[in-house]
Formats: structure tokens, C-alpha cells, sequence
């Protein structure tokens, strides 16, 4: 699967984990506000085709929709958060648009996940976060030792 067809992935999350009243949608105790859910998808949906043809990795996945459905609706917003980073910081500030309709629509992608992102407060206290993850080193461990069996 291809990085931005996983929006298409992250459109089905929101619709799954999202409570939406009044175009205000919760996220596990985030709450997140003035943002268009279908515009994201018809951006995308407008080179969709063009992006996934380009994919020559077609053997690796980079989200399972079952991953993100196991989900619990209190660890989707820090699941989005870390989502939204991945995009920001390591699609969308790689990707080579190859035409000027895949720039500006990847562009208008990357500006909304900003200001996705940036309306989505902290998913734990630093600390807290940073104590919880130290501790659970063993279950990477785990995953990367029987991952090579």
C-alpha cells in the first residue's frame, strides 16, 4: 500500500473512532473541530490512481486497516497524532510530486494535517509517555526477536 492511499485507511478510522456532533469529531478525550473530512478524501480521491501507480513496493504494507480498526476509541487520539507526525515529518516532506496537481494536492494534504495536528493536544504527559514506553521495551523486543524466526 502505498503512504497516501493509508489516508484513504485514516478516512475509515475517522469514521469508526469518531464520535461527530455538530461537525465536532472526538477522538478518544481529543476533540477536534472545523475540519472537513470529505474535502480530505476528494483531494486525495483526485490523484489517488496517478499515486498508487507509481508504488513499486505493492509487498509492503505500511497500515493494516485491521491494526487501526483494533483500535481503542481512547488510544485514537494518540494513534492519530503519531499518524499525523508520520505524514508530516516523513511523507510528505519526501514525496516528489511529479506533476503540479500532485503537488498542490499533496501540499493542501500536508497543510491540513498541520493544522490537524496542531488542534490535537498531547496524547499523554511527556514524562508519563516516556516512563510507559521504557517500560514496554520488552514487548519490542519480543516483536523484533520472533519477527527473525
Amino acid at each position: 500500500m502505498h503512504p497516501f492511499s493509508c489516508i484513504v485507511v485514516l478516512s475509515f478510522l475517522f469514521g469508526t473512532t469518531v464520535t461527530k456532533e455538530r461537525n465536532m469529531f472526538q477522538f478518544g478525550q481529543c476533540e477536534l473541530s472545523g475540519v472537513s473530512f470529505q474535502e480530505l478524501r476528494d483531494h486525495f480521491g483526485e490523484i489517488k490512481e496517478t499515486v498508487q501507480t507509481q508504488d513499486n513496493r505493492t509487498d509492503v504494507i505500511l497500515l493494516k486497516e485491521s491494526v487501526l480498526l483494533q483500535t481503542s476509541v481512547s488510544e485514537s487520539c494518540c494513534l492519530l497524532r503519531h499518524l499525523l507526525r508520520f505524514y508530516i515529518e516523513s511523507v510528505f516532506k519526501h514525496y516528489e510530486a511529479t506533476s503540479n496537481l500532485l503537488r498542490r494536492k499533496t501540499s493542501t494534504l500536508a497543510n491540513t494535517f498541520l493544522s490537524i495536528k496542531a488542534s490535537l493536544r498531547q496524547c499523554l504527559d511527556r514524562n508519563i509517555a516516556a516512563i510507559k514506553a521504557v517500560g514496554e521495551m520488552d514487548i519490542l523486543f519480543a516483536w523484533m526477536r520472533d519477527i527473525n524466526n
